[in-house]
């Protein structure tokens, strides 16, 4: 008599083998090439920035002493708050100086021929291969007694003193130096923009003026503030053109952190004032964007 041998089947749901787990026939999942490749950069501008702000905020509460001994001197300080409302003054007309330059630019570029807007594009960027100390040294120059600018205003002024270390000519370095930006940042807004919504209203019976206010120039208002918010926070902090530039009317914060770190060693108050300019950096940035409904200025 020969016995058979019936398999038999695990109930539903059961385990076959109790104890041992059963393959899932999934391979284990690796980190994808996109997480590594964006993972290493972020680990790198949190060791360079993140980290040295950190410190820096730190700094403003436990040096001399733990405390808000800082924050209290520094804001009962007439001082500091003249030379707060200087560096904001200069920053702003130098965002709308930049932004108004630098839109007509922007669109002149964006209506080119590629080939010619590729040939101006360059002529703009070229600036930044050249150092802001040099630039600077360059409106000393230009803005200095006898300089070129003032033997051109001569005949119009009467006076032959220069306009340099004043507040003028901080405005006019500055402008120069950061009027690529909107440049940059307007163009690549107008890139996008449809032109054939312009020649629609044409169609419709709109004038170029009246196509240009009524289409083009809502399109292009984000990027163009945009562009004069960036120059706004750049200008805030700025310290080598005002510092050369400049007057001693003229400080702004920055040169003030300057002389906290190098000349008087406090630097529990240059941690401070950068805390401040910080706080004032981000606080008009939140405010303009609530004022004029441009998003993409800061994402919270």
């Amino acid at each position: 008599m020969t016995t058979r041998a019936f398999a038999t089947r695990p109930p539903p749901g059961g385990d076959p083998e109790p104890g041992r787990r059963r393959p899932s026939g999934r391979r284990p999942r690796r980190p994808a090439f996109a997480a590594v490749a964006l993972g290493l950069p972020v680990a790198f501008m949190m060791a360079v920035y993140a980290y040295p702000v950190g410190a820096m905020l730190l700094r403003s509460v436990t040096e001399p002493e733990f405390g808000l001994a800082n924050f209290a001197r520094a804001t009962t300080d007439p001082a500091i708050w003249h030379v707060l409302g200087v560096t904001v003054r200069m920053a702003a007309e130098v965002a709308v100086a930049a932004a108004l330059l630098g839109f007509p630019v922007a669109c002149f570029l964006a209506v080119s021929p590629p080939r010619r807007a590729r040939i101006l594009l360059l002529l703009v960027v070229i600036p930044f291969w050249t150092s802001v100390l040099v630039r600077s040294f360059a409106w000393i120059v230009l803005l200095g007694d006898g300089g070129l600018v003032t033997r051109l205003l001569s005949p119009l002024t009467g006076d032959e003193q220069g306009l340099l270390y004043s507040e003028g000519a901080v405005v006019v370095a500055l402008t120069h130096i950061l009027l690529p930006f909107p440049i940059l940042i307007v163009k690549a807004a107008l890139d996008q923009i449809d032109g054939s919504l312009t020649r629609a209203a044409r169609t419709l019976g709109a004038g170029p003026v009246r196509a240009f206010a009524r289409i083009y120039l809502p399109l292009a208002v984000p990027a163009i503030v945009s562009g004069a918010m960036l120059v706004f926070v750049i200008g805030l902090g700025f310290y080598v053109t005002p510092a050369l530039v400049g007057g001693p009317r003229e400080s702004t914060i920055a040169v003030v952190i300057a002389q906290n770190v190098q000349e008087t060693f406090d630097w529990g108050m240059a941690a401070t004032l950068a805390t401040l300019l910080l706080l004032l950096a981000v606080t008009l940035t939140l405010l303009v964007r609530k004022l004029t409904r441009v998003k993409g200025l800061v994402s919270l």
